[in-house]
């Protein structure tokens, strides 16, 4: 991943420079394009509207997700870009926008107990996930106001669970600061493993006639599943969501492989409430199973899981603010409470 890291940071860093105009997504109204595209921030911790400090209990992504690429393939942009995009443009039906996403992120576990030392056979050992993203994603637009809109999206995660993954000094760093008791028993987490995530998602958004103009509602189908040595599983849900120019992106989602959407034009003011749910298939979940190919700490997982999760948005041409209280089904056999956190992002658009 050296070399495409590099060259996707530069093409997604030069879009400021174009300032190309494509046809409107269907709805009849002109809005500033975006020119460069997204930057995301999301925090999820199980202390929002939770209390709790156990199972996943903190999460953090910073993600950037570029406007459509098919206005940096000529000659006004520098060689590597313009041979980048020219390249993902042959995987694109004539037509189509495609846009290139980066993705930095640490997810963090730990059983209920965290005030002993011992090994917990009955719970969850302490995990963590630090990872890198690259994402693909293709746009299928309306071809009529209210019509139905299909995103596509290919992403690689790649990155390390264990100590290196840094769970220990983020969770008791951060406790530290807030003082209280840090988590005691990260000598018993998982060894260091590097790990690859292959991930496919595609959703579909079916509006009514004024969703992006006035009052409206989405319905926003997903499906997809992901293959690798962290996390193997199939997914399917939906977002329901209603309110005022609810903006042409797909979805408020969780810290996720494929979470990460952007319009190519943004509304003036957007105002919305949504409910969610995501249900997996689990074939692989590293955090359970334990190290792939070494004896490590381990607990029998629940082969179906789903998130649940509801919340409130509202944005401006260049912001979007978005907070949901998520509800997780038991992952693994012995689990005595749901998991409860919260989310929190915040996006700025240029």
């Amino acid at each position: 991943m050296s070399r495409p890291l590099p060259l996707a940071l530069a093409l997604i860093a030069s879009s400021v420079i174009a300032d190309r105009s494509f046809a409107d997504e269907g709805t009849g109204v002109v809005h500033e394009p975006l020119r460069f595209g997204s930057f995301t921030a999301y925090i999820e911790n199980d202390k929002f509207f939770a209390g709790t400090d156990e199972h996943y209990t903190n999460g953090f992504k910073l993600s950037a997700l570029s406007t459509d690429l098919r206005s940096f393939t000529d000659d006004s942009v520098p060689a590597p870009v313009r041979g980048l995009s020219r390249l993902l443009g042959g995987f694109v039906p004539p037509g189509k926008p495609y846009k290139l996403g980066l993705s930095f992120g640490q997810n963090i576990y730990t059983p209920e107990d965290t005030q002993t030392t011992a090994y917990q056979p009955d719970d969850r050992p302490y995990a963590a996930w630090l990872y890198l993203g690259v994402a693909f994603h293709i746009y299928h637009p309306p071809v009529e106001i209210g019509g139905t809109a299909r995103l596509d999206v290919f992403e690689i995660t790649a990155g390390v669970v264990g100590s290196a993954a840094l769970g220990r000094e983020v969770q008791n760093g951060f406790h530290q600061v807030i003082e209280v008791e840090s988590a005691k028993g990260w000598d018993q987490q998982l060894h260091n493993e590097p790990g690859l995530n292959l991930v496919y998602e595609r959703k579909y958004r079916f509006s009514t006639e004024d969703a992006r103009t006035g009052w409206g509602t989405d319905f926003i189908p997903h499906a997809g599943l992901s293959l690798g040595n962290v996390h193997t599983y199939a997914n399917a849900g939906f977002e329901v969501r209603a309110g005022y120019r609810l903006p042409s992106d797909f979805g408020s989602n969780l810290i996720r492989p494929s979470g990460d959407s952007n319009a190519l034009r943004r509304p003036p003011f957007n105002l919305f409430v949504f409910a969610a749910v995501d249900g997996r298939a689990v074939a692989r979940d590293i955090t359970l199973d334990g190290n792939s190919f070494r004896d490590s700490p381990s607990i029998d997982k629940k082969p179906f899981v789903a998130d649940l999760y509801a919340g409130v948005a509202f944005g401006t041409t260049h912001w979007q603010f978005t907070y949901a209280q998520a509800f997780r089904t038991l992952e693994f056999k012995g689990q005595d409470d749901h998991s409860v956190f919260g989310s929190v992002s915040v996006s700025f658009f240029y």
